[in-house]
């Protein structure tokens, strides 16, 4: 074989090993952007649930608060009334938007128990009301926690 045709193998072949290099190259940067990429929507949706934690301890104690107010109210007033609603709907809100079932599941119990008691009604008493308020702050704090 002669000299050219050899010289045309090793351009043929250093041109596919350089293409199979790009595309290594190229295989290996788009791996990573997308483990980037990945890393990020997870430390994004840890930092969303940390917040929404944080917000919904907020959002029972502004509910809590509002319930004292309209249970020691002799007549109702319509400011206490929005004031309770507001609080209401916030905490429904943000209750649903936790992923921790646990944390979910004690901030539903202590409105469980709060709203008997703060409502009046016998079945509710304020040692259970004040158990389950014990409750909630604890496992939504271990939830915050578990965030980090």
């Amino acid at each position: 074989m002669s000299t050219a045709v050899w010289a045309f193998i090793g351009v043929v072949a250093g041109g596919l090993l350089t293409v199979a290099a790009q595309a290594t190259a190229e295989s290996l940067k788009a791996r990573a952007a997308a483990r980037a990429r990945h890393e990020q929507r997870e430390r994004a949706t840890r930092q969303f649930q940390r917040d929404t934690l944080i917000e919904l301890q907020a959002a029972m104690a502004d509910y809590r608060a509002a319930l004292d107010r309209d249970r020691t109210q002799l007549l109702p007033l319509r400011s206490t009334e929005q004031q309770l609603s507001a609080a209401r709907a916030r905490y429904q809100m943000l209750v649903h938007r936790v992923s921790s079932s646990a944390a979910r599941e004690a901030a539903l119990a202590w409105e469980t128990a709060a709203l008997p008691w703060f409502q009046g009604d016998d079945s509710g008493t304020a040692a259970a009301e004040a158990e389950a308020w014990e409750t909630a702050m604890r496992v939504t704090g271990e939830a915050v926690r578990a965030t980090d």
